[in-house]
């Protein structure tokens, strides 16, 4: 005999769950992967709504009559299913996702199911996620959009985009983000978007964290091709190390440079050399001619 809960219990344990920050656990005992590979059921088979479904907040979970259109109902124990069979949590339905997810456009243009929901194929248990994709996830067919105008396209006007890290603090401290190499700055953000921001008087003082004086060299070496996005050639480096904030390498600073030392490192890294002074003759010839 099905143990039928009451909905408001089930509620009422679901906002315990959310309220005191505990991350959920499903009761269920549901694997994908057998499904899917050894069983070869269809993602249809389950989630059969899910092909003309135009809102990402429909119920597209499959209720316990679905199961039994593949499993005996009189046969298939309540544990096979439920890790507490004499308590069991029904699953929470999903009522937080984006308003404007259009399933049905994505199965009508040919997009398998795992292009989204990757990697659920081995996965064994539901997890708190209940798989759902992350925008990073989306981003890797769609385009970042080129004004904010472009997220309602997925979004309602009225959502909070901002994501919760950029809260308090995060004007002074997303350049060291930044710096880490962060993909998911690049899911809602183009280059040109931090060029907006970051120009004119801006650019000395507030593009790079208090720090970034110190480091940006080697960044510089891993990464050249980031630097770039702002600084279009080498004579900005140039110009702040001669002028700005001169800085000259080690070995310029050895007594007998000036009468020797320059010509033999010339002779054996020329290219060295070329990292901060215009290569080819004329750079010589100012001195010797």
């Amino acid at each position: 005999m099905k143990k039928i809960i009451p909905a408001a219990v089930v509620l009422f344990t679901i906002g315990l769950v959310i309220a005191s920050g505990i991350k959920w656990k499903s009761d269920l005992v549901f694997s994908h992967k057998y499904h899917i590979t050894e069983a070869e059921a269809e993602c249809s088979t389950c989630h059969e709504k899910a092909e003309t479904s135009t809102k990402g907040t429909d119920d597209l979970l499959p209720e316990m009559e679905t199961c039994y259109s593949c499993h005996d109902e009189d046969d298939t124990e309540c544990s096979q299913c439920h890790k507490q069979p004499d308590d069991p949590i029904l699953l929470p339905r999903i009522e937080k996702y984006s308003v404007k997810f259009n399933h049905k456009k994505h199965v009508e243009n040919d997009v398998a199911c795992t292009v989204c929901h990757m990697g659920i194929a081995s996965k064994d248990e539901v997890e708190s996620s209940m798989h759902l994709p992350k925008m990073e996830r989306c981003m890797t067919c769609h385009e970042t959009p080129s004004s904010i105008a472009g997220c309602y396209t997925c979004h309602l006007t009225s959502d909070n985009l901002k994501p919760v890290d950029h809260e308090t603090g995060w004007d002074k401290n997303h350049g060291l983000v930044g710096e880490t190499g962060s993909e998911n700055c690049k899911s809602c953000h183009t280059e040109n978007y931090c060029i907006t921001c970051h120009q004119g008087e801006n650019l000395q003082s507030e593009a790079h964290p208090p720090e970034f004086l110190l480091t940006h060299g080697l960044s510089y070496m891993v990464r050249e091709s980031d630097c770039a996005s702002c600084h279009e050639s080498r004579q900005f480096c140039i110009d702040c190390h001669m002028h700005a904030n001169t800085v000259y390498p080690a070995d310029h600073q050895v007594a007998g440079w000036d009468a020797e030392g320059h010509a033999e490192s010339a002779r054996v890294d020329y290219d060295r050399c070329a990292v901060c002074h215009e290569p080819g003759a004329t750079l010589c010839l100012q001195c010797h001619n």
